[in-house]
Formats: C-alpha cells, sequence, structure tokens
C-alpha cells in the first residue's frame, strides 16, 4: 500500500504557545500526515520561504513590528503559488479583506481553531491550490498558442466589439493592439454585405466555417481572408460571446493569380506565335501581289485601292507584332528617379489627348524628392494606359482627372481618379486579365500589361470605381530609402 503523502508546513509565530498548540492540533488529525517546521521571527520565515520547501504557509498576523501580510508582500510579489493562512487573535475584515486581494487562500482567528477545522482548511486550501495551478498552467499554454498563432485569434461580445485579440492582428491590419481592443469587428470589413452575410450565417447555426471575407487595414489595403468561428455561452443564453480564427489568404490569391496570368499569357503567347506565323504567310503573298499589281496597273485610278489595302495590310502585320510582343516576359532596367518627375512625364505624354477633350487634370504631390527604384519607361508604360483609359471614360468639357502621391511607412501611393462613366460589377473582377477588353476597338492588353509593370515592380494596384460616378485606380511602389 502506497504511504500517505506528507504534507510539508511552515508555522510562522513568534508566540511559542501558539506554536505549541498549533503543533498539537496537527497531532490529533489522523487522515493526513504533517510535517512542521516552525519559524519564530519574521526574518527567519523570509529565509525559510525563499527555499521554496513547503506545500502551505501559515503566518501569524502580528509578527513584532512586522505583520503577516508585509511577509506576503515581501515573500510573493509575482504570484503565490502555495496556499497561505493567516493567523490572528482577534477577527479584523479589513484585514481579511486586504489578505484576500493579495491572493491569501484563508484568514483563521486562532480562537476559533480545532484539529477539525485545521484539517478541512489544509485539505481544501492545497486542493484549490493544486486545482488553480492546473488552470495556470492551461490558461499559460493555451495563452502561448493564442500569442503565437500565425493566425488572428480573436474574441469579440455579441455586438462585435472586441474582448481579445491576438498580436498577429497587429501585424496583418497595421493597428497596435490596444488600438484593436477599442474597435469593432465590422470596421474590418471593407464590404458591410460579407459582414451582414457573416453574422446571419453565425447567429443561425452558432458556427461559421472558412467564410471568405474581404478586410481592410489600416491604410485602407484589402486583406483576403477566411473566417471561422463560434458562438461560445457563459451563464445563459444572453451572455454570448463570438470566438473565432482569421487566416490571411492575401499572398496565396495573389499568387494564385499571377500563376493565373501567367498561364493566360503562356497560352497566348503560343496562340500569338501560330497566328502570326498562319497570318503573315498569306499577307506576305498579298503585299506582293499588291506591289505586283501596282506595276502592271499604273493609274491613279486604282491608287486609293492599293493604299486601303496597303495601309490595312500594315496594320495586320503591326496588330501581329503587337501580340507577339506583349506575350514575351518583360525584363525590367530599374535606375533610381523622382516619383513626381514619372507622374510629371506621363501626364506631359497625355496631355494632347485630353486638351483635345477639354479635360483638366489636377496634380497634388506631397514632395518632389521622393525616390523609387524603377524602370522609367516600362512605368510610364503603366501609367499612361491608366491616363488614356479615364481620359477615354470622361466626357468632353465636364472630364476631371485628379492625380495624387503620399509616401508613408516606405510606401509611395499613387491614386488616379476620373469622374467618368465607371466600370460595370461584370467587368470589374477582369479588367486586368490579358485580352479582356469592354470596349469595341480595343485590344484587351493595357491594363494587363499595366498589373504587370507594377508586380514587377514589387508593387501592387488596386480599382475602385463606381458606375456613373467615376473611378480611382490605386498604386503602391516602394519609397527607395537612403543609406
Amino acid at each position: 500500500m502506497k504511504a500517505p503523502e506528507v504534507i510539508k508546513i511552515l508555522l510562522v509565530e513568534d508566540d511559542a504557545g501558539d506554536h505549541f498548540l498549533f503543533k498539537e492540533y496537527l497531532s490529533d488529525i489522523k487522515n493526513y500526515s504533517y510535517s512542521l517546521t516552525w519559524a519564530n521571527s519574521y526574518e527567519q520565515g523570509v529565509e525559510l520561504i525563499e527555499k521554496r520547501e513547503h506545500d502551505i504557509y501559515f503566518f501569524d498576523y502580528l509578527l513584532g513590528a512586522k505583520t503577516g501580510l508585509d511577509l506576503v508582500q515581501a515573500c510573493f510579489s509575482d504570484i503565490i503559488d502555495v496556499p497561505v493562512i493567516i493567523l490572528t487573535g482577534l477577527g479584523n475584515q479589513e484585514a481579511d479583506m486586504k489578505a484576500m486581494e493579495l491572493g491569501v487562500s484563508d484568514y483563521l482567528v486562532k480562537d476559533e481553531i480545532d484539529p477539525e477545522k485545521l484539517e478541512r482548511t489544509i485539505r481544501y486550501s492545497i486542493g484549490q491550490s493544486k486545482m488553480l495551478k492546473k488552470l495556470k498552467d492551461s490558461e499559460t499554454k493555451f495563452r502561448s498558442i493564442f500569442e503565437n498563432s500565425h493566425d488572428i485569434i480573436y474574441v469579440s461580445d455579441k455586438n462585435g466589439n472586441l474582448l481579445d485579440i491576438n498580436m498577429s492582428a497587429e501585424n496583418l491590419f497595421g493597428y497596435t493592439h490596444d488600438e484593436l481592443l477599442k474597435m469593432n469587428t465590422a470596421d474590418l470589413y471593407e464590404n458591410k454585405e460579407d459582414r451582414t452575410k457573416f453574422i446571419q450565417t453565425i447567429n443561425q447555426t452558432g458556427i461559421c466555417s472558412n467564410f471568405e471575407a474581404t478586410l481592410k487595414d489600416k491604410h485602407g489595403n484589402k486583406k483576403f481572408c477566411t473566417i471561422t468561428a463560434s458562438i461560445q455561452r457563459r451563464d445563459d443564453d444572453d451572455n454570448i460571446y463570438y470566438q473565432g480564427i482569421i487566416h490571411d489568404m492575401t499572398q496565396r490569391k495573389k499568387a494564385e493569380h499571377d500563376l493565373m496570368i501567367a498561364e493566360k499569357l503562356a497560352i497566348t503567347g503560343k496562340i500569338a506565335r501560330i497566328l502570326a506565323h498562319e497570318v503573315r504567310n498569306p499577307l506576305t503573298n498579298i503585299n506582293l501581289s499588291v506591289e505586283q499589281l501596282e506595276e502592271d496597273l499604273k493609274g491613279d485610278e486604282f491608287q486609293p485601292y492599293f493604299d486601303i489595302i496597303k495601309r490595312n495590310s500594315k496594320r495586320i502585320n503591326d496588330l501581329v507584332t503587337e501580340l507577339i510582343e506583349n506575350s514575351k516576359p518583360m525584363e525590367l532596367k530599374a535606375n533610381k528617379l523622382t516619383l513626381q518627375s514619372i507622374l510629371q512625364s506621363t501626364i506631359e505624354l497625355a496631355r494632347d489627348r485630353a486638351e483635345l477633350k477639354n479635360i483638366k487634370i489636377l496634380t497634388e504631390f506631397q514632395d518632389d524628392q521622393i525616390e523609387i527604384d524603377a524602370d522609367e519607361s516600362k512605368l510610364k508604360i503603366a501609367l499612361l494606359n491608366i491616363l488614356m483609359n479615364a481620359i477615354e471614360a470622361v466626357e468632353a468639357n465636364a472630364g476631371e482627372i485628379s492625380i495624387k502621391y503620399k509616401c508613408e511607412n516606405k510606401k509611395c501611393l499613387i491614386s488616379i481618379k476620373d469622374n467618368g462613366c465607371g466600370i460595370k460589377d461584370d467587368y470589374l473582377g477582369k479588367i486586368f486579365d490579358p485580352y479582356f477588353t469592354g470596349k469595341s476597338t480595343g485590344v484587351g492588353l493595357g491594363l494587363a500589361t499595366t498589373r504587370s509593370i507594377i508586380n514587377m515592380h514589387n508593387g501592387k494596384i488596386d480599382v475602385e470605381t463606381q458606375v456613373g460616378k467615376g473611378t480611382v485606380f490605386h498604386i503602391e511602389l516602394n519609397q527607395l530609402i537612403a543609406n
């Protein structure tokens, strides 16, 4: 049979008579084995406590010039990990309350102690301490998981106010932890419809798994995420809260989209090369025949027809060349440039077209010394494609295009805004796809090329639009930081 566990007790008591009585009470307890150590002064008590060799402490309230509460504060400045019982000759409610605040397990009046009460106090206090230690260990383990998770873990009340959120949220959303705890989860949604749908789903079923939503960070950047959350209840049905996990899919979405674009370009490049071969062979024959006819049928009456044939043959050849060139991978030749000079040069390239339609181009530049590392010619092409689309989208004599940029947090944010017709919802998700166009005469390579160039500069491009009111293109580039 296993020997009973010996409970090690430390008694800090400056009265020898009270020590004797305490020892007698222990000897009358039959169900447990006890080992008692006596410290007859405050100083000796401190010395023994620092060894951490006991399972439970009993401190006399009055220890000369000091008190048992002073001993608690001196020896357990961080946390009390074993039970502490305060002994006093008289009941003192104020001291009792102070003891509870310090984490003391119990407060006993000496005249009321007997073996049964002492045994019950020891048993209860040690049992309670073990349970609290398990809870603390469990909390520490799960708190570690909570804090170290790469995914965002959050808890909110039933109205969406954040009660707790881990540090990963700072990295994703750019807010400080204190700022997040003052926010509502609804503040993080890009689209109110996503938030409404999420709430409806979780309230109907109690759980919502892998819900896809577009969230936004402190600077308005979109984050494509999945949310898995559930409803938890505390004491009653009215006291509910949500706990959930947010997984950032932004990089994965970008990688998937870039892969899709690369695959499309590879396929269209192959088609373009086949098309070029199949079109240019008969086109060569047409051009040779026209040249021969011009020699054989000299005269002004036929020349306009020859010119039409040659002009359109050249147009076909140029289109084939454009298809081939746009299907080739681009290479950057980056140099240190000022962002304002690139924007101003791009505006000048579009100036004539804007003046023909009597369109205003307004600029708001933060600083003319902001530098970026960029391929000037290609970045101009990317910006010019957006600017020309804006010019085409606005009405003559009433159109207005605003170009702004500002730099913060090592990022340069460019916006090109127009008051034109906007982009249809059906088109919005496709405007950056190669060979997609909403124009009757377009090839569908302008914005696809723009996105490709911006991506090659490790930048980002996004668009906001409202049909009938206009469109804003947002471009983010990396600022060149001086060493």
